[in-house]
């Protein structure tokens, strides 16, 4: 018993020094400055970071805040001389430029960098991250974001925001203009766009939740378009994924896809006119204002309770489903 107490013990205190120098191994550094601004003008925010997280938030108005965090673990080199060195704070008036670049003395790959910048409202944003996510919300805008790696989040910018990514995600939620994103691999994802989006990606699905006039093309592969709550005219296209359309026809829709199924969720009063199409799939509908459908029908035109706005569905080898 004597013996298994000092083994208990000495794994203890093992363990226990294995964790101290874990600690120690990592290290960390902060960076802090606040500028004063002029509130009756806007503000012009251009920020350029080769790596790390970006948040960009409004927070109040005559001034801007800007906060970096870093941290590594391991052998990698990281001292308080860290921001100095990779970073730069500009400003021309209310023109501020915030510049992170590299520098050869640190292992960009094993140091972790967060930066905070809070704005005044009226700001607008330019912003370029080379591997890392931004997130930005609160503000006038127009913003535009770009990336070669890493996710991009925009909420409640009153103006434009346009958006693009080599490989990343997109996500927007109550943008007041249009949005203009694109995506070579990633998702995107949009909820309450008033002017609605042109959507675009490489490989990779599109989610759209109550959006204005918009169109989604996905290039390739098997990514899908789902779209909720059409407030316009909506057009959206395919290679071998699903489009999926519920909502309320009041404008017209055009919908295509090479060899994924087109689903319509349709109101049963809903009124349209309604062209279907497939190469070598087949229509199918329950319904109970669409005809019965011939199994061997390839192509439909049919005024829905009297006609009303058009909605065109073509796939080549998918099937067309009417609801």
């Amino acid at each position: 018993m004597r013996a298994e107490n000092y083994l208990t013990r000495w794994i203890g205190i093992a363990l226990f020094v294995i964790g101290t120098l874990a600690v120690r191994a990592q290290s960390t550094t902060e960076f802090h400055r606040t500028l004063p601004l002029a509130v009756a003008e806007p503000v012009s925010l251009t920020v350029n970071i080769s790596s790390g997280d970006l948040e960009v938030a409004y927070n109040r108005d005559g001034q801007v805040s800007v906060a970096a965090y870093a941290k590594t673990s391991g052998d990698a080199k990281l001292d308080d001389n860290f921001f100095s060195t990779v970073l730069t704070v500009e400003r021309n008036g209310n023109h501020l430029s915030i510049r992170q670049v590299s520098a050869p003395a640190y292992d960009e790959e094993k140091i972790e960098v967060v930066y905070r910048i809070d704005v005044p409202y009226r700001t607008e944003l330019s912003s370029t991250v080379g591997r890392g996510k931004q997130s930005i919300s609160g503000i006038l805008g127009p913003v535009k974001a770009v990336a070669e790696r890493g996710d991009i989040r925009a909420s409640y910018i009153s103006r434009a925001v346009e958006a693009k990514v080599e490989n990343g995600n997109l996500n927007f939620q109550a943008i007041g203009e249009h949005v203009d994103a694109r995506t070579v691999t990633g998702n995107i994802s949009a909820e309450r766009l008033a002017q609605g989006i042109r959507a675009e990606t490489g490989d990779g699905d599109i989610i759209l939740m109550v959006v204005g006039p918009s169109t989604a093309t996905v290039r390739k592969g098997n990514g899908r378009v789902d779209m909720g709550g059409a407030r316009g005219n909506f057009s959206a296209s395919t290679d071998g994924g699903d489009v999926h359309v519920k909502a309320i026809p009041n404008h017209d829709w055009k919908l295509s896809s090479a060899s994924g199924t087109i689903r319509l969720e349709l109101p049963p009063t809903a009124n349209f006119d309604l062209d279907a199409s497939t190469d070598s799939g087949n229509l199918q509908s329950d319904r109970q204002d669409v005809a019965k459908l011939d199994p061997e029908l390839h192509h439909l035109h049919q005024k829905v309770n009297g006609g009303g706005t058009r909605i065109d569905a073509y796939t080549a080898s998918g099937k067309i489903l009417i609801r």
